[in-house]
């Protein structure tokens, strides 16, 4: 994880933005590329609050020092993203939309969950008292 910035660096808030900006994109490339949706601005302004509320929470923790939660919460969003893409191609009867975007969301609040714990396993047994 040494590619990660230190705990409270100011590179931090270049990550924020750069990372909401490709997450926004590979939602906006899922919605109107692969579904063939019409172009909607207030899709792409939902899109954009959450790809920037995603981006803000994960990359708040990293800033916290909490790396583990960045790291776990990204291979949850990247598997999530994979898996609405995959779900775009599935004949569900016009329902590949709303199962890709679960799934993306599951898989997302799972990484983030699962970070939160490794995180805390972490921490209790970097501060255990040693004998």
């Amino acid at each position: 994880m040494d590619f990660l910035p230190t705990a409270k660096s100011k590179r931090w808030s270049l990550w924020i933005p750069v990372y909401a900006l490709v997450l926004w994109l590979l939602l906006m490339l899922n919605r109107f590329v692969l579904l063939d949706n019409d172009f909607s601005p207030l899709l792409l302004a939902r899109y954009a609050a959450l790809a920037l509320g995603a981006s803000i929470v994960v990359n708040g923790f990293g800033w916290l020092g909490a790396r583990l939660v960045w790291v776990i919460t990204t291979a949850g969003i990247v598997a999530g993203l994979g898996l609405m893409m995959v779900y775009t191609h599935r004949e569900m009867s016009g329902w590949e939309d709303l199962a890709g975007f679960l799934m993306f969301v599951m898989f997302a609040l799972g990484g983030f969950a699962a970070g939160l714990l490794a995180e805390g396993i972490f921490w209790l047994i970097r501060h255990r008292r040693k004998p």
